[in-house]
Formats: C-alpha cells, sequence, structure tokens
C-alpha cells in the first residue's frame, strides 16, 4: 500500500517503540513508511497505545500551571500527577533551560 504522506513510500508492518514525554510506553504494531518513516496505528493498536499511556498517568500532559513569586524568587508549581510520573516524590534539583524565542522553559531532572 502507498504512504497516504509521502504518496511514494511503501508501508510495511512493523514493531515500533512509543513513548510519551520521554517515557517508553512500549512497542506496537504499526504501518510504517518506507520513505518518509510516517507511523500508521490501526484504530485496535490506538486503543492500546492509549490505554497504557493511561495506566501510566502521561495522559492528559501537558497540564496547565503556574509560576509564583516567593519572596525574591519565582517557584514553578508541578502537578502531583506529574510529578508521579516523572519519579519525583521529595525536592530534586533541576536545571532550567530557557528557550526565549519560543516562550519556552525545559526542566531537566539533575
Amino acid at each position: 500500500m502507498t504512504c497516504p504522506i509521502c504518496e511514494s513510500g511503501t508501508l510495511r508492518k512493523r514493531k515500533v517503540a512509543v513513548e510519551k514525554y520521554g517515557v517508553n510506553v512500549g512497542e506496537f504494531e504499526a504501518e510504517v513508511c518506507t520513505k518518509c518513516g510516517e507511523q500508521i496505528f490501526s484504530e485496535k493498536e490506538a486503543a492500546r497505545i492509549e490505554s497504557k499511556i493511561t495506566s501510566l498517568g502521561l495522559w492528559g500532559n501537558p497540564v496547565d500551571s503556574r509560576i509564583y513569586k516567593v519572596g525574591g524568587n519565582f517557584v514553578v508549581s508541578i502537578k502531583k500527577t506529574v510529578a508521579k510520573a516523572m519519579g519525583i516524590d521529595k525536592p530534586v534539583g533541576v536545571r532550567l533551560i530557557p528557550q526565549v524565542k519560543k516562550h519556552q522553559l525545559i526542566v531537566e531532572l539533575a
């Protein structure tokens, strides 16, 4: 079958690794384009992926949060579900990477 995205590659069934927010969700069957690499999942596989993502507590992310002023500093609030998914159960050091032009702030666990 021809790829519906690039219209020149051929779709081949393969197991592919699925990640959500950097967390390995598992391997699932997809049709993968031999040219552009597009991955197309059946409804059944998509439902399995969604179920696994939900069970890992990753569904619904990104999550709205707030930045608060505390004294002369600012503090980012992290929702309990996000902290649990990241394995955070106590205060931890982080590295902040500002992406000013993109209006993004990347937070990496140190």
